[in-house]
């Protein structure tokens, strides 16, 4: 199996947590649902094990309450706010084929997010 799914989660963990908790928790919950429905059925259709999805489950699981961790209130008006959840909502947005390839998880609204987060770093 490819890393493209966990590797979507990696990528969001090491991005900076500065949005809203209530918009970015309810598109990281969306994202990790629609990975771990893609994840579920690459091993339905590849006809892996079941015990392969017991070993993968802990590992979605734990990547997403990671993400959901990481997330910090922050003013709606904050200027990464919106750029952050349409990164997010992009993501989920991707067929699960896009998923599994790394060439295709970067988005423009990614790209966006991540210049701009580079930005406020930098800035501060």
């Amino acid at each position: 199996m490819r890393t493209g799914y966990l590797g979507i989660l990696a990528v969001l963990m090491m991005t900076p947590s500065l949005v809203s908790a209530d918009d970015i928790s309810s598109a990281a919950a969306d994202l990790c649902d629609k990975v771990r429905a893609c994840a579920t059925a690459q091993v339905a259709e590849e006809d892996l094990t079941p015990e392969l999805l017991e070993v993968m489950e802990p590992m979605l699981d734990t990547m997403c309450e990671g993400l959901q961790a990481k997330v910090q209130d922050v003013e709606p008006g904050h200027p990464l706010h919106q750029p952050a959840i349409a990164c997010m909502r992009s993501m989920e947005a991707l067929s699960c084929d896009d998923m599994r390839n790394p060439d295709s998880l970067q988005t423009a609204e990614c790209d966006t997010y991540e210049k701009l987060a580079r930005e406020y770093a930098d800035a501060r």
